[in-house]
């Protein structure tokens, strides 16, 4: 590489040292040599200066080094403006032709037209976004750096230079900055002084004729009009012209002069700070360029991922879609749950999936498309982006988001600066001095960080951004190149996805730290080490293929199936090629060869998915409190996955050597070669023994025969990752055994075997409840520990079943066998027994660990990288990147020291004791059947046999018994994420909860039993501290939450079944209740801003999102419920009402985010809300719904189209594949319950804090929909139409297929009323109105939650198929506006919801309400009465038939289209081709051709080669099929592409005229782009200008934002402060309340025992009198009787009792009477001192605010009058300068006009000689033109005269022709005639011969006549072929000719007497011989067929051109 170009290179590249690189903190305005020289020395090295900057030691040293430096300054400054200028794509320039095509640095702005057809979102960080959400609101940009921002892009170079040297001389003396005189402050600087600068800039004018009068006018604020501005105030001399001459500058420049080092001019020793202040300026636009550069890198990519999942092409500059989006992993967009199809896919209307296949890839058919991916080159440094065309290009999105991360940088730099307070304290001499010269209350320098260097701040923001974004480049690069080599859809989503998310990822900022380059450099770190993570783990599987590939096509590649084999001649990279020609193309991966794919690099989507979750598994375990934890925790677990992945062991190398050669060895099982010859072999075995079978039933054996071999590959490969998960579980396993106190070898057990088993009495018998009780005798266990591990199946079998081999054919074709391959599923089957097993143990020792304390939490720590080498840190990355075990992501907490200490030894499970008793069980089984089948077990398929079904029988026995531990394991940890979440809820954690103490159990009363729950009145118990009883069978108390020790034995004295049963219960409501708290507690956090934003968690949250007080209501509802159900303390019950208020919660959230919210901003406008809201939802409502999520192990594992991995066919068939498509990341694996709250967050996370509140508004709206429904109570649905008026019922009727039909007109739908209401109750039919009762959630809650669910499960169907009848009645893509959505509103009212509501308001009898038309404004209201369930169904049934009736019509108009064209086709008579049937959508235009002689081509070439007899012609079979195949490959193929390329010939005329639309498009998009670059050129000088001017005021406003916010701070904290000391003191009170309280109580219930016993005493006593008395009155004898005594004294009584009982109420009445009028009149007081206190309050606030107003009014005014003053000021000089101005254009004008009618004369007279000249030339030219005509005109009469002659001529000649041609034919019928005659008198002719002889000489004839006539045949007819005859007509013309009789009569005629005419033209044709008596009939024939026969010149040139082809062969 060059040394320009590596310097260019050099100074491109991002990092480097940062401005403070010591304490990488804010940087400080620093002019010293030595503290500027590192950075000086950087930059020098970094553009390629030969200087040493070490050498610098004088000023003449560091002249020298700015003057080498400046002498290139403005040429780098040149190259970079020429790499910011961006052309107008298809714009030339004269000029500039090959601008973007011939150098890098020359480019072209494209348009982003594929932003609207985007699908993937990507996935943020919700605390990031949030936060930059809320820097965005407040849009705080520092005023200085914003200036100096805008400073950077200035395009003079010499303003530039000018104006650095102006900063260097004001950072070397400060100005002191005085505060601006206001009316509170008066000061010296008065604001008029500010206008005059602004007004009367002296740099704007270059009149240096005036003198300096820039002196301060004064005058009277309130006089400005009256002010004189007669005099010139402007001065452009004020400063130094540029063309002025400064010597000693010049000297010092050239350094000649060193200077003298105590000058006092800052000019004269600031070289080397000049220097550094040039290089900075250009490093950052550098920078700044890179930026832009990777960024349009990340468009193009975006770009490219977007065609390919979307399916789209580029015609006349706008994208359109070729074909919709399938994808088997399908986007719930509308909440569903995912899959392939859905609504917006019509696969419905392609015959077969081929049909469909081809319509996908449609749109890359023709290469005109412009759909082509862009080329990356890299050059000097940076990565550019070429399209198709070979240009170099910038998309406009790219620069867009150039500007927006430069507005995001500015609002994070201005964070960091306010942020810091340690420079508002005065740190040298000089500051504290200047701050005592400042007036005022506040230092305006200190608090507007003057000593920060804000030109420091920006370059290291660039350099530490292009850093960054580099590094995300590399590791994009990776992916991408990935993406390239994969074809698969889905797998290619995935990665598209991957990289999606990867080119939208930002730097995690610590808003906590004092600077942003360590977040910047920590971030950089951790993407280099997932850059290396990938590219190790890729380049590994690349070379596993390129071995595998080279070994499978060691025979070659051209059978079926095989992968092409790899030509290693020229490497290639796949995605970055170099612009230097000796450069290799640069890849991220391995340089790959041409046509080399490997579709196995999908597993890279993985990667990412893995690192992700093992980072959230340590998050949740750490918990760190800030982002700088969070970020160095993902570096360590970064480093980890790199070092294993380098260390990593080989599989199964901890097993036995055997089993490694039988399981792992890939010698012949791996070759596919090796498997297909297996295959045929077997194949070929079963034709021979099913020869006799019919073909069917050859197919199915054929069909079975793969199944098998398929099954027997696909167990292996199950068994083999078993195997491996369970080798790495072992090693956990026993560490985690001797961390707790036990040893190994209760992981393994000894092999018995069956043959010598013996029998068990005690088999069966569990291990002990307690395993420590094993620590004290271990005489139970066996100490075996062997040295390799085992296959599960070996510890119980190793000579029937557990023995196969896959190392050889002989073993692979004994497994091939029906009964080994069941050995094989049982081997398998005990694998993962043993590796659930092992899963089990160590997630119940996992979550075993000890709470820690809240105080522990504030003193916690990060690991260091030394304490998190354990093993679960090393194989969390090996578990996602290399197919290991689940399980190995909870390795980190297990050798930890934190952790580990302290362990409870009750979480130990010892796998042999758990296996002993199953095992036991197991062999007395076989021992007993042993005894039964006696004989039969001599046959070793019968002992294989009966181990198998042993074998089963184990597995099932102990996984019941290891089911237990997995469910404990389970619910501990669900306990340990709710305590981990109520520890940020104190307050409801110690109301609400109940906590459960370790080792509790064995302290439990029989108050925690059922006994607890029974009420007494007597006493105030408290609930029972048990969840369920101690047989599982009542609910006691859901709040109680216990330790861990106590679950780890509940339920474990009771039987397998029943313990499994009681556990389940447990989790199914704990579950459910932490999903609920999770829920609240997340909830309640939305809308604070307290929220967890990357900082410290608050013990507090907004009120306005429920708070505490909402999660406490919501927790005592739940308790209600429980309370009102009708078994409250039935455990399926509850956990049924639990479940159901889970869903409805999370339903109700997804709803009002999905559907509520975004509606409700797109009807508001408020876009960017919308959009926000519709991205974050992409990932966080799918990850809180039931969304299937698949494994990271099932790389093309999916389940078969058309199924799902939900389906429950598809369980029945693929158990395995459904099963990890289906069940998560892990899918024996925690789920992460953690996350609820961050998927919450992130829905909202990038709304504004109003629109939080509209979206808090959505929810509570949300929330009272569904009351009402609960008001509405049940509905029959079952009848629902669309339109049931009274009228239409007869014709509804008719239609089965809606309306009451007992099968749904949609089975297997949403619509299906079987699954959706068989729970509920229904009333009624026929569409009759019943009553319906009222539901109420307390009351009747699993009622109330099944018609919620039905509720808004039909709410989301109905906005699903809203949203895709919308989008096709409006043709658009998706409705994302305001615009849009507005019409879809009044669409959808006036045609679906104004009839639905019409129709009800008539079912209802209010149809009078609705009658007439709606506006379109007004809002339509449901009728009275009316449910909300039934309208929306009746409007989802209505969307339901719409889209049945769009579906059958699209159907209908392809059959249409189809039928048209076979009909148009069938009946063409044209000779045209069938173009019609051919046209592609691109074609737009129609070309008919003439239809070739196809067929005559094809029977010429039949015939060259056949064989004729009488009936039949025979040719070769060879011949004929060589004859189809020429027919069917050439002829057809070539009038196609015929076609093609005429009708792509027209479409590029067309595309041409497009084409200069788009060029006349794009010169007026430049112009536009022009204006706006000089509208912003102007902006930034202007702002620059007026910075420099107003850099006093712009820092006075920065000081006091800061003071602003610093006491906006201190008024935050002193509130605080004072609430938290008045809670304190109110605190004590309150306690001192209580315990007053408490005691009252104790007296009061020590003076009713008192007072009970006194009473007691006093009755006996009374008692005892009332006896004595009685007896004496007896003894007395006299009176009353006794009877009537009592009856007296007993009335007595009781009215004494009456009048005391009513005395002792009026007392009570009194008492609370006087009570409260005491508490009326304490409160009326209370009210009248606080109104009359608020009164006061607001009445101060009202004066203050006047005031402020008044101040603030009468500053406005003064301000407003100075800058009038400045402006009329400015007006008269600048109407002076005008009025002179106008006079001199006047004088040049008149100068001009008369130069110009100078040259009009001269024109005009010129003009009119042309005019002469043109006249007399268009005058002999128009004779020319009449002589011509006439010319012509002659020569076409001659011409047709000459014509008609010819044609006359011509006839004539034919009608002579006709003539002598029927005369011949005359003359030869009558010859005919007469030799007919000559048979007759022949004898008569021999007897008169001699008379006639001499008759003749009588006659006097010649006897050369006679030897003439003998002598010449007779003639015959001129056009055909006669006989002759004996007699001849005479050439004499004498008639009748004389007869000359021959002496012989031939009876035939005489062939070789035939002539041939030279008119004829059949040459070869030869008459056939005819009798003399057919003569004349045949002549007759002959005549008329030769007459007809017409000369065949078609045939002819065939017959030459077939000689000539057949000579060419």
């Amino acid at each position: 590489m060059a040394a320009a170009s590596f310097a260019y290179a050099s100074a491109a590249a991002g990092g480097g040292l940062a401005s403070d690189e010591s304490t990488l903190n804010l940087p400080l305005h620093v002019i010293d040599l030595e503290n500027i020289r590192p950075q000086l020395n950087f930059l020098v090295n970094l553009y390629g200066f030969q200087l040493d900057v070490d050498q610098i030691q004088s000023t003449s040293d560091e002249m020298e080094l700015f003057a080498t430096i400046n002498r290139k300054f403005k040429q780098m400054y040149t190259k970079q403006e020429h790499m910011k200028m961006f052309k107008t794509y298809d714009r030339i320039e004269l000029g500039m032709e090959n601008w973007g095509a011939d150098h890098s640095s020359h480019a072209l702005v494209q348009q982003s037209n594929w932003l609207p057809f985007i699908k993937l979102q990507p996935e943020g960080d919700p605390m990031q976004e949030k936060r930059m959400t809320q820097l965005r609101q407040k849009n705080k940009v520092d005023e200085l750096l914003r200036v100096q921002s805008k400073f950077i892009q200035i395009t003079d170079s010499e303003k530039v230079q000018d104006a650095l040297r102006e900063h260097a001389i004001a950072v070397r003396e400060p100005k002191i900055v005085q505060p601006v005189s206001v009316t509170s402050n008066r000061t010296a600087y008065h604001t008029g002084q500010i206008w005059k600068k602004i007004y009367t800039n002296p740099e704007l004018f270059a009149d240096g004729s005036q003198d300096d009068e820039l002196a301060i006018q004064e005058f009277d604020e309130k006089e400005a009009d009256n002010v004189n501005f007669s005099g010139r105030s402007r001065s452009p001399s004020a400063r130094k012209r540029k063309e002025s001459y400064d010597y000693m500058n010049t000297v010092q420049m050239l350094g000649l002069d060193d200077g003298n080092q105590e000058s006092t001019d800052p000019a004269s020793v600031q070289g080397a700070y000049l220097s550094y202040l040039h290089l900075r300026h250009l490093r950052i636009r550098d920078l700044q360029r890179t930026c832009l550069s990777i960024l349009n890198y990340f468009r193009s990519v975006e770009r490219t991922l977007t065609i390919n999942d979307g399916g789209l092409s580029l015609e006349s500059g706008k994208m359109k879609r070729g074909s919709p989006q399938n994808h088997r992993k399908g986007v719930p967009d509308g909440g569903g749950l995912s899959g392939g199809g859905g609504l917006g896919s019509h696969a419905y209307i392609h015959n077969t999936p081929k049909d469909f296949k081809i319509s996908e890839t449609d749109f890359m058919e023709f290469s005109e498309i412009e759909n082509h991916d862009d080329f990356y080159t890299a050059d000097e440094g940076r990565v550019h982006v070429q399209d198709q065309r070979g240009y170099y290009i910038v998309y406009d999105k790219a620069v867009q988001d150039l500007r927006n991360l430069e507005n995001d940088l500015l609002l994070i730099a201005t964070h960091f600066i306010e942020k810091d307070k340690d420079l508002r304290a005065p740190r040298s001499e000089s500051a504290r001095r200047r701050r005592q010269q400042v007036a005022g209350d506040f230092d305006i320098p200190m608090y507007a960080h003057q000593e920060v260097d804000r030109f420091a701040i920006l370059m290291d923001l660039w350099s530490n951004e292009a850093a960054y974004l580099e590094c995300k480049k590399n590791l994009l690069d990776c992916y991408l190149e990935a993406y390239h080599h994969v074809f698969d859809r889905d797998e290619k989503r995935n990665l598209a996805q991957v990289v999606t998310n990867l080119m939208y990822k930002r730097p995690r900022f610590d808003f906590t730290a004092s600077y942003f380059v360590i977040t910047y450099r920590m971030e950089c770190v951790c993407l280099r080490q997932h850059a290396s993570l990938v590219k190790y783990i890729l380049d590994k599987q690349m070379e596993d293929q390129r071995e595998y590939i080279q070994k499978v096509c060691r025979e070659g590649d051209s059978d079926f199936g095989l992968p092409y084999k790899i030509i290693p001649k020229q490497p290639i990279s796949v995605n970055m090629s170099s612009s230097d020609e000796d450069l290799l193309p640069r890849s991220a991966l391995r340089n790959v060869y041409l046509m080399e794919f490997h579709p196995s690099l999908a597993v890279a989507a993985r990667i990412p998915e893995a690192l992700k979750h093992a980072y959230w598994e340590l998050y949740h375990v750490h918990k760190p409190d800030t982002v700088t934890e969070m970020i160095v925790m993902e570096r360590k677990l970064l480093d980890c996955a790199v070092r294993e992945w380098d260390r990593m062991p080989a599989m199964g190398t901890s097993y036995s050597a055997q089993v490694q050669k039988d399981l792992f060895s890939d010698v012949f099982v791996e070759d596919p070669l090796f498997i297909c010859g297996i295959a045929h072999s077997l194949m070929e075995q079963e034709d021979d023994v099913s020869s006799r079978k019919p073909k069917k039933e050859k197919h199915v054996d054929t069909v079975k025969l793969m199944g098998r071999l398929m099954e027997a590959l696909t167990v292996r490969h199950r068994l083999m990752d078993a195997a491996w998960e369970a080798e790495i579980l072992s090693k956990l396993y026993r560490r985690m055994s001797i961390d707790i106190g036990f040893d190994e070898y209760h992981l393994f057990l000894r092999f018995v075997q069956f043959e010598f088993a013996t029998h068990k009495d005690d088999a069966g018998k569990p291990p002990p409840v307690f395993i420590t009780a094993i620590q004290e005798d271990d005489t139970t266990v066996d100490r075996f520990v062997p040295n390799n591990l085992y296959l599960g199946v070996h510890e119980l079998d190793e000579g029937h079943v557990g023995r196969f081999s896959f190392r050889s054919r002989d073993g692979v074709l004994q497994i091939m066998k029906s009964k080994s391959l069941e050995n094989l599923q049982v081997i398998l089957m005990t694998q993962v027994v043993h590796k659930n097993c092992l899963i089990a143990s160590v997630q119940l020792a996992d979550v075993c660990l000890p709470a820690r304390d809240d105080i522990m939490v504030g003193q916690k720590s990060m690991l260091t990288v030394e304490e998190t080498k354990s093993e679960k840190s090393s194989t969390t990355a090996m578990t996602g990147t290399s197919m290991a075990t689940q399980g190995n992501t909870l390795a980190s907490k297990l050798t930890s020291v934190q952790m580990t200490k302290g362990r409870s030894p009750e979480a130990f499970v010892s796998i042999q004791l758990e296996k002993v008793p199953s095992r036991d069980l197991m062999l007395n089984d076989y021992l007993a059947q042993k005894q039964k089948m006696g004989m039969i077990l001599k046959n070793p398929e019968e002992v294989e046999k009966l181990k198998r079904s042993l074998l089963r029988d184990f597995c099932r026995r102990f996984m019941n018994r290891m089911s237990q531990y997995s469910l404990r394991s389970q619910i501990i940890a669900y306990y340990n994420s709710l305590l981990g979440l109520l520890r940020e809820f104190p307050n409801i954690r110690d109301t609400y909860f109940m906590l459960g103490e370790p080792n509790e159990f064995h302290k439990k009363r029989k108050m925690d039993d059922v006994a607890g729950l029974t009420p007494d009145p007597r006493n105030m118990k408290k609930r029972p501290r048990r969840v369920l009883s101690q047989d599982g069978t009542t609910v006691l108390n859901i709040w109680f939450i216990p330790h861990h020790s106590e679950a780890l034995i509940m339920y474990k004295r009771m039987e397998d079944e029943q313990c499994c049963r009681a556990l389940g219960f447990h989790l199914q409501i704990v579950s459910a209740l932490h999903d609920i708290v999770q829920y609240l507690c997340a909830h309640s956090k939305l809308g604070s801003s307290h929220a967890r934003l990357g900082s410290r968690k608050m013990e507090f949250v907004s009120a306005d999102w429920g708070g505490t007080e909402g999660i406490g209501a919501e927790l005592r509802e739940i308790q209600k419920q429980i309370d009102n159900l009708e078994e409250k303390t039935s455990p399926e019950h509850i956990a049924t009402c639990l479940s159901m208020r889970r869903e409805v919660m999370f339903l109700e959230y997804d709803t009002s985010v999905r559907f509520s919210m975004r509606d409700t901003f797109l009807s508001t406008g408020n876009v960017n809300a919308y959009r926000t809201i519709t991205k974050n939802i992409h990932f966080a409502l799918p990850a809180l719904s039931n969304v299937d999520v698949p494994s990271l192990f099932c790389t093309y594992f999916n389940v078969p189209e058309p199924f799902e991995a939900r389906d429950f066919r598809a369980m029945e068939l693929y158990p395995w594949r459904s099963f990890i498509a289906r069940n998560g990341p892990y899918p024996l694996h925690f789920w992460q319950w953690q996350q609820i709250e961050y998927n919450m967050q992130m829905c909202l996370s990038g709304l504004k804090d109003v629109d939080r509140h509209v979206a808090n508004g959505e929810i509570l709206g949300v929330s009272l929909l569904m009351e009402d429904v609960l008001q509405s109570g049940y509905h029959d649905m079952s009848n629902i139409t669309a339109d049931d008026d009274s009228e239409l019922e007869q014709d509804l009727s008719k239609s089965q297929s809606i309306k009451g039909t007992p099968k749904p007109s949609r089975p297997g739908t949403s619509l299906s009323k079987a699954d959706s209401t068989k729970d509920l109750p229904q009333e009624g039919s026929g569409g009759k109105l019943v009553p319906k009762k009222q539901l109420s959630r307390t009351q009747q809650p699993i009622e109330s939650y099944k018609l919620l669910k039905l509720f808004l499960m039909l709410w989301k169907r109905l906005e699903v198929f809203k949203a895709e009848w919308g989008q096709r009645k409006l043709s658009t893509e998706e409705i994302n506006n305001s615009v849009l959505y507005r019409d879809f509103c009044k669409l959808y009212k006036t045609e679906i919801l104004f009839p639905i509501l019409q129709s009800v308001a008539r079912r209802y009898g209010q149809g009078e309400l609705y009658e007439g038309m709606v506006s379109d404004v007004e809002p339509l209201v449901a009728p009275q009465g009316a449910s909300e369930i039934e309208i929306k169904m009746r409007q989802l049934v209505k969307l339901c038939e719409s889209l049945e009736e769009h579906m059958i019509h699209e159907v209908q108009k392809k059959l249409s289209r189809e039928l048209n064209l076979l009909l148009t086709e069938r009946a063409r008579e044209e000779g045209a081709l069938p173009t019609d049937l051919w046209k592609k959508p691109a074609m737009k235009e129609s070309f008919t051709i003439a239809r070739p002689h196809i067929a005559e081509q094809f029977s010429t070439q039949l015939f060259t080669d056949i064989k004729e007899t009488d009936t039949e012609y025979i040719f070769r079979k060879d011949h004929f099929n060589s004859c189809l195949l020429h027919l069917d490959g050439a002829v057809m193929a070539r009038e196609r592409s015929n076609f093609e390329s005429y009708t792509m010939y027209y479409e590029n005329l067309l595309r041409q005229h497009h084409q200069l639309l788009y060029q006349k498009e794009q010169e007026l998009k430049q112009v536009r782009d022009q204006l706006r670059s000089a509208q912003n050129d102007t902006l930034v000088e202007v702002q620059c200008q007026l910075a420099d001017q107003s850099h006093d005021l712009l820092m006075e406003i920065t000081a006091l934002r800061a003071k602003v916010a610093e006491m906006r701070e201190i008024s935050l904290t002193q509130e605080r402060d004072m609430r938290e000391r008045i809670k304190e003191e109110y605190d004590s009170l309150v306690q001192n309340l209580f315990a007053s309280a408490f005691d009252l109580k104790a007296k009061f219930d020590e003076f009713r025992e008192d007072l009970h016993n006194d009473v007691k005493s006093k009755i006996s006593e009374v008692r005892s009198e009332a006896v004595m008395d009685m007896a004496k009155l007896k003894e007395r004898g006299g009176g009353l009787t006794d009877e009537e005594m009592l009856q007296r004294n007993l009335s007595k009584a009781h009215q004494i009792r009456e009048i005391q009982k009513e005395n002792h109420s009026l007392n009570v009445l009194m008492l609370k009477m006087k009570a409260m009028n005491n508490w009326k009149q304490k409160h009326t007081k209370e009210m009248v001192s606080a109104r009359l206190t608020e009164a006061r309050r607001s009445c101060d606030r009202s004066k203050k605010q006047c005031i402020e107003i008044r101040l603030v009014a009468e500053e406005e005014v003064i301000l407003r009058r100075q800058q009038l003053v400045a402006l009329r000021k400015a007006f008269s000089e600048i109407s002076m300068e005008c009025s002179d101005a106008k006079k001199e254009i006047e004088k040049e004008t008149k100068v001009k006009e008369e130069k110009s009618h100078a040259a009009m004369q001269k024109a005009r007279s010129q003009r009119q000689l042309e005019i002469a000249r043109q006249a007399n030339m268009e005058k002999i030219i128009s004779e020319l033109e009449m002589k011509e005509k006439e010319l012509h005109s002659l020569s076409d009469e001659h011409h047709k005269v000459s014509k008609l002659q010819q044609m006359s001529s011509d006839k004539v000649k034919k009608e002579a022709e006709h003539i002598r041609k029927h005369l011949t034919h005359e003359r030869g019928l009558k010859l005919d005639a007469f030799s007919r005659v000559d048979e007759l008198q022949t004898q008569i002719y021999d007897i008169e011969s001699g008379m006639f002889s001499r008759a003749q000489t009588s006659f006097g004839y010649p006897a050369s006549v006679a030897t003439s006539y003998k002598s010449k045949p007779r003639s015959a007819s001129p056009s055909k072929h006669r006989a002759l005859s004996r007699g001849t007509m005479s050439s004499s013309g004498i008639w009748p000719p004389p007869i000359i009789w021959p002496p012989n009569r031939a009876m035939t005629p005489d062939v070789a007497g035939y002539y041939h005419h030279p008119n004829n033209v059949d040459l070869s044709k030869i008459q056939r011989p005819k009798t003399v008596a057919g003569r004349l009939r045949s002549r007759i024939a002959d005549q008329l067929i030769n007459e007809l026969d017409v000369p065949d010149t078609h045939e002819t040139i065939m017959q030459l051109e077939q000689l000539q082809f057949q000579n060419l062969r």
